[in-house]
């Protein structure tokens, strides 16, 4: 679909910001040691037949900066939502009382810490193949736009460096964000 020039840079923008966007609500999820309800509240479980996030079906709470507590709207489901993040795979090791599942955050030691600025740069890298692809999407944009003379070739150029340069843009907020995470995920 052939669009003018401020179409095909707002799509892209608003692309781009998606992914940065994405990219840091990813990172509030990853905890550097301290207990948030954002570590468990989106992770889905089977509810009767629908994919549900936590936050949907049961109260979250941190009484202390280790341990978050989810105390489920249906007692029914304790288990399954103890199991959904067993499975999830972010270190956390739930136990229950029949009533309230307690999850401990563990002390992040250094070799956690390695790992964990691992897992962050290969989001991070995800984050950046989202830019690119928004990045080529809006260049088949204007090369469509040029093809059916919406454009001129001044302005196919213009638009191209455009693009670039959003492009260049986000990938350097991605950087930020993913350096401000790695320094708050090593500090001790």
């Amino acid at each position: 679909m052939a669009n003018d020039f401020d179409t095909i840079l707002m799509e892209c923008e608003e692309a781009m910001e998606k992914v940065a966007d994405h990219l840091s609500h990813e990172f509030v999820s990853i905890s550097a040691g301290r207990a948030s309800p954002a570590m468990v509240e989106n992770i889905k479980f089977d509810y009767y037949g629908a994919m549900t996030p936590l936050k949907q079906a049961a109260q979250i709470g941190t009484p202390d900066a280790q341990t978050i507590t989810l105390k489920p709207f249906d007692v029914s489901q304790l288990k399954v939502m103890a199991k959904a993040i067993v499975d999830a795979n972010i270190g956390l090791a739930p136990s229950d009382d029949g009533k309230v599942i307690i999850c401990r955050v563990p002390q992040m030691t250094q070799e956690n810490r390695e790992r964990l600025v691992k897992q962050l740069k290969e989001i991070a890298e995800k984050s950046k193949v989202g830019v690119r692809n928004a990045r080529q999407h809006a260049m088949k944009d204007a090369d469509a736009s040029l093809k059916e003379t919406l454009l001129t070739e001044d302005t196919h150029r213009e638009v191209k460096e455009e693009i670039q340069n959003l492009t260049n843009t986000y990938n350097k907020k991605i950087e930020e964000i993913l350096e401000k995470k790695t320094s708050d995920v090593m500090k001790v």
